[in-house]
């Protein structure tokens, strides 16, 4: 197979090298020589396709490209676009696409001219994306991670994800994740949709004002129906209480503990009583206070039934 390298020379030459099929002997072109004309050192005859041209440095397409570190090899594209490869040889090489970047000599990234920055690597199977605020040319890159997908398909935004789908942000003004349902109808539609082993347990949905929190509940569901149970009883066992979170000293709140809850509407409850992880650190519980409902509006039935035969 025919190949063609291209090899800048220290003297400030260029050196085309073709390597032709089936021999070992390489045929050389220099351009220009010292008296700004073709130096053919040897005959140069293809008889094949050039199959795989070898470029040996970095190669800048309408640019000159930057001071690239040694560990680099950098495809530049105009002012600002880099596809380059980084290899240090003590961990496995990393594949980068940038915008205003560029790795010097000393292995810092660097803008390449003043503006913000960008860039997505791959590297040992993982994925991440970063950017940069705007710096000024030729200044060191203080880089954000904007987004990571592990080798286990994992997704984070903001943070190296620990669960399937991990969302951070920093920023003092409101940030959770934003689902905005456009369609400019008035029918409710779904935003969120929440499977279990590919069946459905439950959605949040939208109108044009406000939203709907589901779970599951469809009869066909369920089994061993019961109307007739004590929740009076039960009822008088919760201990509604007044307090605050020690992370919020200021804010008083209505509530209930979660363990004071557990024996009395378990499902309400997720998490084990002074539950700690591998590590020792704490694994708290949390309560769905909507599964409290049924208990409420069963007690005030039973009330209802009480006071309507005092009366009668």
């Amino acid at each position: 197979m025919a190949k063609v390298k291209i090899q800048g020379n220290a003297s400030g030459t260029g050196i085309l090298t073709v390597t032709a099929p089936n021999t070992s002997t390489d045929r050389t072109i220099t351009l220009p020589d010292s008296t700004a004309t073709i130096a053919t050192t040897t005959e140069v005859a293809l008889k094949a396709p050039i199959a795989s041209p070898e470029f040996t440095g970095n190669v800048g397409i309408g640019v000159t490209p930057e001071s690239w570190s040694s560990n680099v090899n950098a495809l530049q594209v105009g002012d600002k676009g880099g596809i380059w490869t980084y290899d240090d040889n003590s961990n496995p090489e990393q594949f980068v696409i940038s915008e205003n970047v560029y790795n010097d000599a000393t292995g810092t990234e660097k803008y390449i001219e003043t503006d913000k920055a960008s860039k997505f690597y791959q590297r040992n199977g993982e994925q991440k994306f970063f950017v940069a605020a705007s710096g000024s040319a030729d200044s060191a890159i203080n880089w954000t991670t904007a987004m990571t997908i592990d080798n286990s398909g994992w997704v984070g935004i903001g943070v190296t994800p620990t669960s399937p789908f991990h969302v951070k942000h920093n920023s003092t003004v409101d940030g959770a994740p934003t689902f905005d349902n456009d369609t400019g109808e008035s029918n409710t539609r779904t935003n969120i949709s929440i499977l279990r082993n590919g069946t459905s347990v439950g959605s949040i949905r939208t109108t044009t004002s406000s939203t709907s929190y589901n779970t599951s509940s469809d009869y066909r569901l369920k089994e061993n129906v019961d109307y007739d149970w004590d929740a009076t009883t039960r009822l008088k066992q919760l201990k509604p209480a007044r307090f605050n979170f020690i992370k919020d000293d200021t804010t008083t709140v209505d509530g209930f503990l979660a363990h004071e809850v557990s024996d009395i509407v378990p499902e309400a409850i997720s998490g084990e009583k002074d539950a700690v992880d591998d590590d020792g650190n704490a694994v708290h519980q949390s309560i769905d206070q909507s599964k409290l409902v049924p208990l409420l509006v069963k007690t005030i039935q039973e009330l209802e039934a009480r006071i309507t035969e005092l009366e009668a």
